[in-house]
């Protein structure tokens, strides 16, 4: 028996909406957590940005990070109990306290004792042996009347009562979809060279019952970025065809940020991009392809490379971007020419022809089945959220003995609860 007791008391502390809360206020700051400190980073990153010894009153280092799973904090066991706790403690609630709430609200509850301290108005007139027009008083003020004897039970505004019961079903629906797509998402980042084909390799993140796809093939068939007048990138943009095993194209799009590619279940996002190397004719020889190093100086962007083109001399070439001219300077820092695709340069009596820049772009492509579960409910959790803000109100009329009571309550919007009362009010003194 005091084991049973154990149990339902256990279930009854569960079930409690200030426990849901609390355990929801916990989860949002742990996600907080998340957002500050980079997820799934190797363990060079986290060394080289969260140093020990910081000498901060709140230090974090790589060393907590590690010990505290704070690395992969949405994928850690602790973050996923607490998610399952949340959705329990709501389906219990739901079970417990709002599905009763809402059928106790649907019941007709006639009041059949006086209670003269608590009536809101008080008549003293002849019986009323037809209530009609209370009836389509209440009527005209989207009341729903029930009649018995000398009974009238009004209400209006269940669906206030109803929309917590949604708020609650969309919260756990949203958690079940966050954890199906936990288990069952996968990702991919690729940086893919302009005009080759890709296959998906690099995964950076997969659910335990996640679903490798073996057949994907992709080609990146041009790359192109748009800037604003002052130079800054505005958009940078990827034409991508999925091709299928004939490597025939099933579907051509040009995706940039914010509007991706959605195929076979997968998402594919526009994230990066990176100049790789140029390709040349130096001199004599035939076309080669030289690397460019992704360099920062005073917080610019740029790349660079050194070509020998003797054994005393070399030049060092530099861009910016895509689209202004390679600038190039001897080994001693002098600026000696700026170089344009296609034009032919004689620098230091050798031949210099700059043929193309070659360019990646970095594609990420996400498989997450969960998504439409957590959007969908999203939405109901937002129409439902305002909804339960609809004011929930009763009216019950006595009419026995020569004698009419009125009493009422309301939950919310009290003001508005006063009118219908005077109106009413106000009706049965024009009839009697």
């Amino acid at each position: 028996m005091q084991y049973k007791i154990t149990i339902w008391l256990l279930i009854k502390k569960i079930g409690n909406l200030s426990f849901a809360i609390f355990l929801l206020l916990l989860i949002a700051c742990i996600s907080m957590l998340g957002t500050i400190i980079e997820q799934d980073q190797s363990i060079e990153y986290y060394k080289e940005h969260y140093p020990l010894h910081t000498n901060q009153i709140f230090e974090i280092n790589w060393q907590s990070i590690l010990i505290f799973k704070l690395d992969n904090i949405y994928t850690n066991w602790i973050f996923i109990t607490l998610l399952t706790i949340l959705g329990l403690s709501l389906i219990l609630c739901t079970l417990s306290t709002q599905l009763p709430s809402l059928r106790n609200a649907r019941r007709w509850k006639f009041k059949k004792q006086i209670k003269l301290n608590n009536a809101l108005l008080k008549y003293n007139i002849p019986i009323i042996t037809s209530p009609s027009s209370i009836i389509y008083f209440f009527n005209i003020t989207n009341y729903h009347t029930f009649h018995q004897s000398h009974y009238l039970y009004n209400y209006k505004g269940l669906l206030g009562r109803l929309a917590p019961i949604f708020v609650h079903i969309s919260l756990i629906n949203i958690l079940l979809g966050s954890l199906f797509s936990l288990f069952t998402g996968i990702a991919f980042q690729e940086m893919v060279p302009n005009g080759e084909v890709f296959h998906l390799k690099n995964i950076i993140k997969s659910g335990s019952k996640s679903d490798f796809p073996h057949n994907f093939v992709g080609k990146i068939n041009d790359f192109n970025i748009e800037y604003y007048p002052n130079g800054l990138i505005k958009q940078f943009y990827s034409n991508i065809s999925i091709l299928n095993q004939s490597l025939n194209i099933i579907i051509n799009k040009t995706i940039s940020v914010n509007k991706p590619l959605n195929i076979q279940g997968f998402t594919l996002y526009q994230t990066d991009w990176e100049i790789d190397g140029l390709r040349l004719k130096l001199g004599t020889k035939p076309c080669i392809q030289v690397a460019m190093n992704k360099l920062s100086k005073n917080n610019k962007i740029l790349w660079g490379t050194s070509l020998n083109y003797n054994q005393q001399e070399n030049i060092i070439l530099v861009m910016f971007d895509i689209y202004n001219p390679i600038l190039c300077y001897d080994g001693t820092g002098k600026l000696l020419r700026s170089l344009k695709i296609g034009d032919k340069n004689l620098i230091h009596h050798i031949p210099i022809e700059i043929l193309e820049i070659m360019t990646s772009t970095g594609i990420q492509i996400k498989k997450d089945p969960g998504i439409a579960i957590v959007y969908i409910n999203f939405l109901i959790l937002m129409i439902s959220t305002i909804n339960s803000y609809i004011s929930y109100s009763q009216i019950w009329i006595i009419n026995y003995k020569h004698e009419l009571q009125i009493f009422g309550s309301t939950n919310r919007a009290k003001f508005q609860f006063k009118r219908d009362i005077i109106a009413l009010k106000e009706m049965i003194i024009k009839l009697y």
